[in-house]
């Protein structure tokens, strides 16, 4: 008899503590939440993300810095002008003795046009201009990237999200459910059919499922803020998957398959193949160091006056010629350089490979994860047919007073998880399935 008062004490306890939790309803905070489209929330994304943002502006750059390292093949020209005003000078004899001020011409002028063409660098600009387009073409993969990790985060929350609002749907309907029976309990407590502790059992579980819903509903609003920040929209919005009856187009998927659509898709490896081109590049660059840079200059020049102060002429002439500049010390410091980008394009090589060897690892994750998710369904179906017909055989029993309160708790409990599995593993799959097409390079 004490260890039965003891345990219907613990039992009322831990009532009492969920019962003073804040127990909110999904439409406290769920009812504004904001219907979305998957293909709605990827355009956004696309359109808003900040990152994407960022790198696009990179590439921007990047086809700017293309156009300004083409100049360098254009003539240079520069125009000068000055005017000057001359003070009458003094001559002095003597420690400042005697002074004799010379009748100077006071103004001075002159204008010159100079302009300089490069004639032969080695190929060192078209090598540069050659850089400058690997650069650019490095930020357009970091473009199509950053877009394909994007799309794969919002994909990921926007079914996470789904698979909260369904878990919550099922709790629900058990808080339904047991509400009804508490309603019997009180009824068979008073005429003494059960005891007390089978209603606190009953009122706790229901406790327990209406906590659930309230973690439930705050993991939405947090996954909602997560996925408000990717698409670029006000970060209070509370969000709601609206799945399209059709569903997602599930497709065969064979491991080899994926691994060689992902060699040839994923921007990882064009990344890692445009490093070893801007490696070679730099290699290009540097031995342009050996050669001379021949140009070709052309000098017009006005002055006014000529010369003073005898007389005050005005000459114009004009000049043109050929410079060469050849850097003889660099045939033994540019060696130097060269061994480093030689071994610059050993180490990109070596990127490449190691680039492979990681994406061949995310395909094969992403693709035992994809078939287990498929597995797991079959498993939890059955799970939910065996659970459903334990449930109703104990509620039978109990309705004939021949399972105890106990029994029906568990029965319902299982039957819950059971069905939240189910739940879980099919949005499971789809996340996987994106994952999986991510992994691919085809999201």
């Amino acid at each position: 008899m004490l260890n039965k008062k003891i345990r219907l004490l613990y039992l009322f306890l831990i009532l009492t503590l969920f019962s003073t939790l804040p127990i909110f309803s999904q439409g406290d905070s769920l009812d504004n939440s904001r219907t979305i489209l998957l293909e709605e929330a990827l355009l956004l994304g696309i359109q808003n993300n900040r990152q994407l943002k960022m790198v696009t502006v990179d590439a921007t750059i990047a086809n700017e810095n293309v156009a300004q390292a083409k100049i360098a093949k254009a003539p240079r020209i520069a125009l000068n002008g000055g005017y000057t005003y001359i003070g009458n000078p003094k001559l002095y004899e003597g420690f400042y003795e005697n002074s004799i001020t010379v009748d100077y011409f006071n103004h001075q002028a002159f204008a010159n046009i100079i302009t300089s063409m490069p004639i032969y660098n080695g190929s060192l600009i078209n090598r540069k201009i050659e850089q400058q387009k690997i650069l650019s073409q490095m930020q357009e993969s970091a473009v199509k990237m950053t877009q394909a990790e994007v799309k794969n985060a919002i994909t990921t929350y926007y079914f996470t999200l789904e698979k909260l609002y369904k878990q919550i749907e099922v709790t629900k309907q058990n808080i339904i459910n047991t509400d009804l029976r508490i309603k019997q309990l009180k009824s068979r407590v008073e005429n003494g059919q059960n005891l007390k502790s089978d209603l606190l059992r009953t009122e706790l579980q229901q406790s327990n499922f209406k906590v659930s819903v309230f973690k439930n509903t705050n993991d939405i609003e947090l996954v909602s803020n997560y996925l408000d920040v990717l698409i670029g929209i006000p970060t209070n919005t509370i969000l709601k998957p609206q799945i399209d009856k059709s569903g997602v187009p599930f497709e065969e998927i064979k491991l080899q398959e994926s691994i060689s659509q992902a060699f040839q898709n994923r921007e990882e490896i064009k990344r890692a193949e445009i490093g070893i081109e801007l490696s070679e590049s730099t290699l290009n660059i540097s031995k342009s160091g050996f050669s001379p840079s021949i140009n070709a200059n052309l000098i017009l020049n006005t002055e006014y006056p000529a010369q003073w102060p005898n007389y005050v002429n005005i000459i114009n002439y004009w000049a043109a010629g050929i410079s060469l500049n050849w850097d003889v010390s660099s045939f033994y410091n540019i060696k130097h350089r060269i061994k480093g980008d030689k071994l610059q394009i050993e180490k990109s090589n070596v990127a490449l490979d190691a680039a492979k060897n990681q994406i061949e690892s995310e395909v094969k994750t992403a693709f035992v994860k994809y078939e287990e998710s498929k597995r797991n369904i079959a498993t939890y179906k059955k799970d939910v047919e065996l659970s459903l017909s334990n449930y109703k055989i104990v509620k039978s029993r109990y309705d004939n007073d021949f399972a105890l309160i106990s029994d029906m708790v568990d029965a319902e409990l299982q039957l819950n998880n059971s069905k939240i599995s189910l739940v879980n593993a099919n949005l499971d799959l789809i996340i996987q399935y994106y994952s999986l097409q991510f992994a691919m390079g085809k999201l």
